[in-house]
């Protein structure tokens, strides 16, 4: 994370100058800004070269830097929250899996080995790459079998939020197990948004159902999920943003999953300016963000208020661990007072919701006391 540092413009100069950093940083920018400038001097907006404008590709300078990765396929024992255990199949043993990040102009080399007994193969979701390194199996490439490797290799296009993830025969159930993760690519020379922290987060849905084999035990099609994760955990077990008032705080969005997630930030209001790896022609303030299946977005807040909030889903059925609340896309958001030691944990003084007897339970889930209502957590 970049170290503290003080501002005083207020809110409105921060989205005015977030767009205009963003020019900075981008060639489509530019282009999107040129589009609805037409547009508003009563220009056609939709004509061919307005629309070719829009669609150039901005020229991104070889770095003349390799950057080498190493991806493993593999099954894996996954704890969504404490007792809650489920089969996951992962990049090296996590979900999400390693965060792959470069430079604009880098040459990127990943080494992908498959260790499962079934086909996969890897799509660099939202990256220009050339065709026969798109990752989809059975029309790019062949399906990358049981214990063999396949060497991906591309140059890194235009800096951006992007994601990577299975993309074959099976690449539904091994997405909603977890092969997935983010992809980020910085710009050349310093990030014009100069956040003060950065965080990351991937948004996923789980079929747990009654625990006696996971997802090969539900309707294919079924799309039934009962748990939800942010970057693989369900609340109270979700990592804290822990920020100190005044900092200015960039959030990543993906969401590799199959359904879609409004996401709500309580006490404050972010400022969208990128989606799906493009700057937008302008900043958006909001405080309730809907995030599509195979989006990206990249937001800001400003820590100006301090205190305890969360940030949740607004689909509040996916607020929730097996229909029980508060559970699954819930993270604490802690801002503390200038001065103010650290924040306990979110969950400290929490117990987890467990089903009552009758109801799905994950393997090795135990009954525990119900979960007490969190503070601050209205909707």
């Amino acid at each position: 994370m970049n170290p503290r540092a003080q501002r005083s413009f207020v809110s409105v100069a921060l989205f005015a100058g977030l767009a205009l950093g963003v020019a900075a940083s981008a060639g489509a920018y530019a282009l999107a800004s040129s589009l609805r400038s037409e547009s508003e001097s009563g220009a056609p907006a939709s004509d061919r070269a307005s629309l070719e404008r829009v669609l150039a590709e901005a020229e991104v300078r070889p770095t003349g830097q390799t950057r080498r990765f190493e991806l493993a396929v593999q099954g894996t024992g996954w704890e969504l929250l404490p007792g809650v255990r489920t089969g996951a199949i992962t990049f090296n043993g996590t979900v999400p899996g390693p965060t792959i990040r470069v430079t604009e102009g880098d040459t990127v080399e990943i080494d992908v080995t498959n260790r499962l007994a079934e086909p996969t193969s890897i799509h660099w979701h939202g990256l220009h790459v050339p065709n026969d390194q798109d990752g989809v199996a059975g029309v790019t490439q062949d399906p990358i079998g049981p214990g063999e490797t396949f060497t991906y290799r591309f140059v890194a296009p235009h800096a951006g939020t992007f994601m990577y993830h299975a993309h074959g025969d099976r690449s539904r159930e091994q997405i909603d197990r977890g092969l997935y993760a983010p992809f980020i690519i910085d710009p050349h020379g310093a990030d014009p948004i100069a956040a003060d922290r950065e965080y990351v987060l991937a948004l996923q849905g789980w079929m747990i159902g009654d625990g006696t084999d996971g997802m090969a035990g539900m309707d294919a099609m079924s799309m039934d999920y009962d748990y939800f994760t942010i970057n693989g955990k369900a609340f109270p077990a979700t990592e804290p943003i822990d920020v100190d008032e005044g900092e200015l705080v960039r959030l990543r969005f993906i969401n590799p999953s199959q359904t879609t997630h409004p996401m709500h930030l309580h006490g404050t209001d972010m400022a969208v300016f990128a989606k799906d790896g493009e700057p937008l022609p302008e900043a958006q303030r909001l405080n309730t963000l809907p995030i599509q299946q195979g989006e990206t977005y990249d937001v800001v807040f400003r820590a100006d208020n301090p205190g305890r909030w969360v940030l949740h889903c607004h689909d509040l059925h996916h607020a929730s661990n097996a229909g029980l609340e508060p559970g699954g896309l819930i993270l604490v958001v802690n801002v503390r007072a200038r001065g103010e030691a650290p924040s306990p944990s979110p969950a400290e003084g929490s117990t987890i919701p467990s089903p009552t007897p009758g109801d799905t339970m994950a393997p090795g889930m135990t009954e525990t006391p119900g979960m007490t209502p969190m503070p601050g957590m209205t909707h």
